[in-house]
């Protein structure tokens, strides 16, 4: 039996500090840019928002699959998370998309990050900042077309541009932008549409985008810009969720959940099963421990709720989530010989069946977003092509392998990363 711990061996790269992985396919994530891009029209403009860590699961390794197929920029929440693209050597656009503080605004001017200008008293702060000896700050305008969180009201919009605009030295006006409130809403959305592109007007020569992976789905036919997050991943945005899969939205799924058992045991009838105990066997029963949590990211309420696969057949997880470990009863698995080198996966596919991240939410009443960004630094994201892996990235202070850079994106490559990541082989991205 072979699978990415042997595969990880074979290829020289480190070994799992525990058997419980995230498996990321950048294969999959190329194919989804190419999907979701070929839905922008002629000279259209895919951006990938790889918030939180890239919801979970490495915002550096996805960053250079995105680019690689043809995504033009990547979008962050916050300064931190663009700093970290540029020390690992991201040299193409970056934008945040939330208020930078003024201590970062001067570092961002010169490691060319794009920052929001989302309120009235975030645009004093830009005008209050000191850019000496600087590029002049890339700014990105938001505007409040209907969702009520963030932006510029519309009818403040002109002036706050005005003020920022009347010092080209400083700053560079590159979009106005802002955000469907309910994608699958379409005349709510065609609304908020209007609403932008009339600010857009009265801002000649900066582009305008409002569709994120939801809208791009619905009302994204007319739109020459779209910020993709979810989708990227393969998820069904949790607004379409009701009536559509990836599949009928021609998107692959990009990761796995997997672990292997550190036990497996027959326990007599009458045994209990977790703190409490929170599941008492009824019979005769071959018990499977897992080396992963909550502290991981399986919600705790997923007790009595969770299955995994092995081998194709769905088996329950039994008794209490603990910050370390989950049991499955495998009792009813038709094979006699399950070991500690078969692989139980939480998330994706085995054999014909297969849990995706929607499965999960729905049984955790979340949304999709929530199910990768939970899991912790505690689990290794190996990163997969062809299914073989080909860099893993562990928890610290363990090394981590990953394809070296291209020569050209090494400008903004910090030492501290460089020593973080050791090269096993050139993967031209």
């Amino acid at each position: 039996m072979s699978g990415i711990p042997e595969l990880l061996r074979a290829a020289g790269l480190p070994a799992l500090p525990r058997e419980a992985w995230v498996e990321v396919s950048l294969d999959a994530v190329e194919a989804n840019v190419h999907s979701l891009a070929a839905r922008l029209p002629s000279g259209g403009h895919l951006d990938v928002v790889l918030k939180a860590n890239g919801y979970g699961l490495g915002s550096v390794e996805l960053a250079k699959a995105s680019l690689a197929a043809g995504a033009r920029a990547i979008l962050v929440a916050t300064v931190d998370e663009a700093l970290e693209l540029r020390a690992a050597g991201i040299t193409s656009p970056v934008r945040v998309l939330w208020r930078t503080p003024p201590a970062y605004l001067a570092a961002a001017a010169r490691a060319h990050i794009g920052v929001a200008a989302t309120s009235p008293a975030v645009v004093e702060e830009l005008l209050a900042a000191d850019l000496r000896g600087v590029p002049p700050l890339e700014v990105d305008v938001e505007v409040d077309t209907g969702l009520g969180r963030d932006g510029i009201l519309p009818g403040e919009l002109a002036a706050q541009v005005g003020r920022l605009a009347a010092d080209p030295t400083r700053f560079t006006l590159r979009s106005v932008w802002s955000h469907l409130a309910n994608a699958e809403d379409i005349v709510r959305s065609r609304a908020q549409q209007a609403q932008l592109l009339a600010s857009a007007v009265i801002l000649p020569g900066m582009e305008h985008h409002i569709v994120a992976s939801g809208g791009l789905l619905t009302v994204g036919d007319t739109e020459r810009v779209a910020r993709i997050g979810i989708a990227l991943l393969g998820v069904v945005p949790n607004a379409l969720r009701s009536t559509e899969t990836a599949a009928s939205l021609g998107l692959t799924g990009v990761y796995r959940l997997v672990a292997r058992p550190v036990r497996i045991a027959i326990l007599p009838a009458g045994h209990g099963v977790g703190y409490g105990p929170a599941f008492t066997t009824q019979r005769p029963s071959r018990i499977a421990t897992l080396p992963m949590g909550y502290a991981d990211g399986i919600s705790y309420h997923d007790k009595e709720k969770a299955t995994v696969l092995v081998r194709g057949v769905a088996l329950p997880v039994v008794g209490t989530i603990a910050m370390d470990s989950i049991t499955v009863d495998t009792t009813d698995h038709p094979a006699t010989d399950l070991s500690e080198r078969d692989d139980f996966v939480f998330i994706g596919q085995s054999g014909d069946k297969e849990i995706q991240p929607v499965d999960v939410a729905k049984r955790r009443s979340t949304i999709t977003n929530e199910v990768s960004t939970s899991f912790s630094s505690r689990l290794s994201r190996v990163y997969t092509r062809k299914g073989a892996p080909i860099a893993i990235r562990s928890p610290s202070p363990l090394r981590s392998h990953s394809p070296v850079l291209p020569q050209a994106d090494r400008q903004f490559r910090s030492e501290e990363h460089t020593s973080e990541l050791q090269s096993r082989e050139t993967i031209s991205y």
